[in-house]
Protein backbone atom coordinates (compact mmCIF):
# COMPACT_ATOMS: atom_id res chain seq x y z
CA UNK A 1 0.00 0.00 0.00
CA UNK A 2 3.06 2.53 0.67
CA UNK A 3 4.87 1.81 -2.12
CA UNK A 4 1.87 2.14 -4.08
CA UNK A 5 0.65 5.62 -2.55
CA UNK A 6 4.39 7.17 -2.80
CA UNK A 7 5.09 5.39 -6.29
CA UNK A 8 6.16 8.51 -7.93
CA UNK A 9 8.91 8.51 -5.27
CA UNK A 10 12.51 6.92 -4.98
CA UNK A 11 12.14 5.36 -1.55
CA UNK A 12 14.65 3.46 1.27
CA UNK A 13 12.58 1.31 3.15
CA UNK A 14 13.92 0.64 6.58
CA UNK A 15 12.21 -1.92 8.76
CA UNK A 16 11.42 -1.21 12.62
CA UNK A 17 14.65 -1.86 14.39
CA UNK A 18 16.53 -1.07 11.70
CA UNK A 19 18.76 1.75 12.14
CA UNK A 20 16.85 5.15 10.73
CA UNK A 21 19.73 7.07 8.83
CA UNK A 22 19.91 11.07 8.93
CA UNK A 23 16.88 11.90 6.16
CA UNK A 24 14.89 15.66 6.40
CA UNK A 25 12.11 13.84 5.50
CA UNK A 26 10.75 10.64 7.15
CA UNK A 27 7.42 8.53 6.05
CA UNK A 28 5.90 6.12 8.56
CA UNK A 29 3.77 3.44 6.74
CA UNK A 30 1.86 2.07 9.57
CA UNK A 31 0.21 3.04 12.96
CA UNK A 32 0.92 4.49 16.40
CA UNK A 33 3.83 1.97 16.99
CA UNK A 34 5.30 2.97 13.88
CA UNK A 35 5.72 6.89 14.70
CA UNK A 36 6.25 6.05 18.21
CA UNK A 37 9.61 4.11 17.03
CA UNK A 38 10.21 7.20 14.50
CA UNK A 39 10.25 9.85 17.22
CA UNK A 40 12.86 7.90 19.22
CA UNK A 41 15.02 7.09 16.68
CA UNK A 42 15.70 10.37 14.65
CA UNK A 43 16.77 14.06 15.20
CA UNK A 44 13.87 15.59 15.98
CA UNK A 45 15.26 19.39 15.49
CA UNK A 46 16.31 17.92 11.63
CA UNK A 47 13.78 15.61 10.10
CA UNK A 48 10.21 15.78 9.82
CA UNK A 49 7.25 13.15 9.36
CA UNK A 50 5.18 12.47 7.04
CA UNK A 51 2.37 10.15 8.19
CA UNK A 52 0.83 7.29 6.31
CA UNK A 53 -1.84 6.04 8.32
CA UNK A 54 -1.92 2.50 7.69
CA UNK A 55 -2.36 1.02 11.25
CA UNK A 56 -4.99 -0.90 13.41
CA UNK A 57 -5.77 2.54 15.55
CA UNK A 58 -4.36 5.54 13.47
CA UNK A 59 -5.12 7.38 16.62
CA UNK A 60 -2.20 10.41 15.78
CA UNK A 61 -3.56 10.44 12.21
CA UNK A 62 -7.41 11.23 13.43
CA UNK A 63 -5.80 13.74 15.88
CA UNK A 64 -4.15 15.47 13.17
CA UNK A 65 -6.52 14.81 10.43
CA UNK A 66 -4.32 12.89 8.22
CA UNK A 67 -5.64 11.42 5.14
CA UNK A 68 -4.34 8.70 2.94
CA UNK A 69 -3.91 9.75 -0.93
CA UNK A 70 -1.67 9.61 -3.48
CA UNK A 71 1.21 11.94 -3.59
CA UNK A 72 2.93 13.88 -5.76
CA UNK A 73 5.79 15.88 -5.27
CA UNK A 74 3.84 19.31 -5.64
CA UNK A 75 1.66 17.81 -2.67
CA UNK A 76 4.52 17.39 -0.33
CA UNK A 77 6.06 20.27 -1.52
CA UNK A 78 3.15 22.72 -0.35
CA UNK A 79 2.03 20.63 2.74
CA UNK A 80 1.60 22.49 6.02
CA UNK A 81 4.08 21.76 8.44
CA UNK A 82 2.92 21.21 12.12
CA UNK A 83 4.60 20.67 15.53
CA UNK A 84 3.41 18.32 17.63
CA UNK A 85 3.67 17.81 21.34
CA UNK A 86 5.19 14.81 22.49
CA UNK A 87 5.08 13.11 26.55
CA UNK A 88 7.87 11.22 28.10
CA UNK A 89 6.51 7.57 29.09
CA UNK A 90 9.08 5.58 31.37
CA UNK A 91 12.00 7.60 29.69
CA UNK A 92 10.73 6.97 26.01
CA UNK A 93 8.76 9.58 23.94
CA UNK A 94 5.58 8.97 22.83
CA UNK A 95 3.05 10.44 20.72
CA UNK A 96 -0.18 9.73 21.73
CA UNK A 97 -0.86 7.94 24.93
CA UNK A 98 0.44 5.10 27.57
CA UNK A 99 -1.83 2.59 30.44
CA UNK A 100 -1.48 0.58 32.88
CA UNK A 101 -4.61 -2.32 33.63
CA UNK A 102 -7.20 -3.49 31.29
CA UNK A 103 -6.12 -0.89 28.93
CA UNK A 104 -2.55 -2.56 28.76
CA UNK A 105 -4.29 -6.13 28.65
CA UNK A 106 -6.48 -5.19 25.26
CA UNK A 107 -3.47 -4.02 23.54
CA UNK A 108 -1.69 -7.39 24.47
CA UNK A 109 -4.86 -9.59 23.37
CA UNK A 110 -4.95 -6.95 19.90
CA UNK A 111 -1.21 -8.09 18.90
CA UNK A 112 -1.64 -11.68 17.65
CA UNK A 113 -4.33 -10.16 15.18
CA UNK A 114 -2.55 -7.33 14.36
CA UNK A 115 -3.34 -8.19 10.47
CA UNK A 116 -7.06 -7.71 11.40
CA UNK A 117 -6.43 -3.89 11.71
CA UNK A 118 -8.93 -2.56 13.83
CA UNK A 119 -11.35 -5.38 14.90
CA UNK A 120 -8.11 -6.59 16.26
CA UNK A 121 -9.11 -4.05 19.37
CA UNK A 122 -12.77 -5.24 19.08
CA UNK A 123 -11.11 -9.25 19.85
CA UNK A 124 -9.22 -8.31 22.48
CA UNK A 125 -12.02 -6.81 24.37
CA UNK A 126 -14.01 -9.38 24.14
CA UNK A 127 -11.33 -11.59 25.12
CA UNK A 128 -10.02 -9.23 28.30
CA UNK A 129 -13.86 -8.57 29.67
CA UNK A 130 -14.53 -12.02 30.22
CA UNK A 131 -12.20 -11.50 33.85
CA UNK A 132 -12.14 -8.49 35.92
CA UNK A 133 -9.14 -7.96 37.60
CA UNK A 134 -8.90 -5.11 39.49
CA UNK A 135 -5.74 -3.35 40.74
CA UNK A 136 -5.23 -1.41 43.77
CA UNK A 137 -3.06 1.52 42.17
CA UNK A 138 -0.61 4.76 43.54
CA UNK A 139 -0.97 7.92 41.64
CA UNK A 140 0.82 10.55 42.38
CA UNK A 141 1.60 9.04 45.77
CA UNK A 142 -2.55 8.92 46.19
CA UNK A 143 -3.90 5.08 46.62
CA UNK A 144 -6.68 4.22 44.08
CA UNK A 145 -9.15 0.61 45.07
CA UNK A 146 -10.23 -1.23 42.90
CA UNK A 147 -9.09 -0.16 39.39
CA UNK A 148 -9.76 -1.50 35.92
CA UNK A 149 -7.50 0.36 34.05
CA UNK A 150 -5.19 3.88 34.25
CA UNK A 151 -5.08 5.72 30.70
CA UNK A 152 -3.15 9.05 30.32
CA UNK A 153 -3.73 10.38 27.05
CA UNK A 154 -1.76 13.51 25.49
CA UNK A 155 -4.77 14.96 23.96
CA UNK A 156 -8.76 15.72 25.43
CA UNK A 157 -9.58 12.89 22.52
CA UNK A 158 -8.23 9.46 22.49
CA UNK A 159 -7.95 9.12 19.08
CA UNK A 160 -10.63 6.45 18.10
CA UNK A 161 -13.29 8.95 18.21
CA UNK A 162 -13.92 7.99 22.01
CA UNK A 163 -13.45 11.41 24.24
CA UNK A 164 -12.26 11.05 27.44
CA UNK A 165 -13.09 15.29 27.82
CA UNK A 166 -14.44 17.79 25.58
CA UNK A 167 -11.33 19.67 25.96
CA UNK A 168 -9.67 20.43 22.79
CA UNK A 169 -6.16 21.28 24.03
CA UNK A 170 -3.16 18.95 24.64
CA UNK A 171 -3.01 17.31 28.31
CA UNK A 172 -1.71 14.98 29.24
CA UNK A 173 -4.67 13.35 30.76
CA UNK A 174 -5.17 10.81 33.32
CA UNK A 175 -9.00 8.65 33.04
CA UNK A 176 -9.26 6.18 35.80
CA UNK A 177 -11.81 3.62 35.47
CA UNK A 178 -13.37 0.93 37.41
CA UNK A 179 -16.94 -1.31 37.75
CA UNK A 180 -17.69 -3.86 35.69
CA UNK A 181 -15.32 -4.99 32.53
CA UNK A 182 -18.75 -5.69 30.37
CA UNK A 183 -20.18 -2.23 31.26
CA UNK A 184 -16.66 -0.44 30.59
CA UNK A 185 -16.31 -1.66 27.07
CA UNK A 186 -19.42 -1.01 26.61
CA UNK A 187 -19.60 2.42 27.84
CA UNK A 188 -16.01 3.31 25.97
CA UNK A 189 -16.94 2.02 22.91
CA UNK A 190 -20.19 4.44 22.70
CA UNK A 191 -17.34 7.08 23.47
CA UNK A 192 -19.38 8.27 26.47
CA UNK A 193 -16.21 8.84 28.85
CA UNK A 194 -15.89 10.57 31.21
CA UNK A 195 -19.92 11.00 31.79
CA UNK A 196 -20.58 7.58 33.63
CA UNK A 197 -19.97 6.59 36.81
CA UNK A 198 -17.03 4.76 37.66
CA UNK A 199 -14.66 6.92 35.23
CA UNK A 200 -12.93 9.73 36.41
CA UNK A 201 -10.47 12.39 34.11
CA UNK A 202 -8.06 14.88 35.67
CA UNK A 203 -5.19 17.01 33.84
CA UNK A 204 -2.29 17.29 34.85
CA UNK A 205 1.63 18.14 34.14
CA UNK A 206 2.65 14.48 35.21
CA UNK A 207 1.85 11.01 36.52
CA UNK A 208 3.63 8.51 38.72
CA UNK A 209 1.56 5.15 38.34
CA UNK A 210 2.43 1.94 40.78
CA UNK A 211 1.41 -1.63 41.72
CA UNK A 212 1.72 -4.07 43.63
CA UNK A 213 3.02 -6.77 40.98
CA UNK A 214 3.84 -6.42 37.32
CA UNK A 215 0.41 -6.04 35.12
CA UNK A 216 -0.19 -4.98 31.46
CA UNK A 217 0.72 -2.22 30.42
CA UNK A 218 1.47 0.10 27.02
CA UNK A 219 3.10 3.20 25.47
CA UNK A 220 1.31 4.05 21.89
CA UNK A 221 -0.39 0.74 21.72
CA UNK A 222 2.99 -1.19 22.16
CA UNK A 223 2.33 -3.62 25.23
CA UNK A 224 4.91 -4.57 28.20
CA UNK A 225 4.26 -5.47 31.84
CA UNK A 226 5.63 -3.37 34.34
CA UNK A 227 4.68 -2.15 38.22
CA UNK A 228 5.58 1.53 37.09
CA UNK A 229 4.35 3.94 34.88
CA UNK A 230 6.06 7.49 34.65
CA UNK A 231 4.31 9.81 32.35
CA UNK A 232 5.14 13.61 31.89
CA UNK A 233 4.55 16.74 28.77
CA UNK A 234 7.85 16.66 26.95
CA UNK A 235 9.53 19.56 26.34
CA UNK A 236 10.14 18.23 22.96
CA UNK A 237 8.24 18.42 19.76
CA UNK A 238 7.49 16.67 16.10
CA UNK A 239 7.25 18.70 13.21
CA UNK A 240 5.25 16.71 10.50
CA UNK A 241 3.94 17.49 7.03
CA UNK A 242 0.53 17.76 6.07
CA UNK A 243 0.12 17.39 2.59
CA UNK A 244 -2.63 19.00 0.64
CA UNK A 245 -4.16 16.19 -0.79
CA UNK A 246 -7.49 15.15 -2.39
CA UNK A 247 -7.73 11.72 -0.27
CA UNK A 248 -9.89 8.57 -0.84
CA UNK A 249 -9.78 7.80 2.83
CA UNK A 250 -10.32 10.37 5.84
CA UNK A 251 -9.26 9.66 9.22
Amino acid sequence: MAKYLLHQHKIRWVKIGEEIPDTPLLVTAGGDGTINYAVNNINLDKTKLLVLPLGRGNAFARIFNLHIGLLSDNDILTGVELEAPLMEANNLLAIFGAGIGKGGEVVHYANPYSQFGFPSYLLSAIKAIQTNPSHNFRINNILYDDLLTAEISLWGKSGFGLPYTNNPAFGPYLTMIKGNPLMAAFKFLLGQFPDWEGATTIKGDAFTLETEKEINAHIDGESFLTRYLEVKLSTKKVKIIKPQINSFTNF
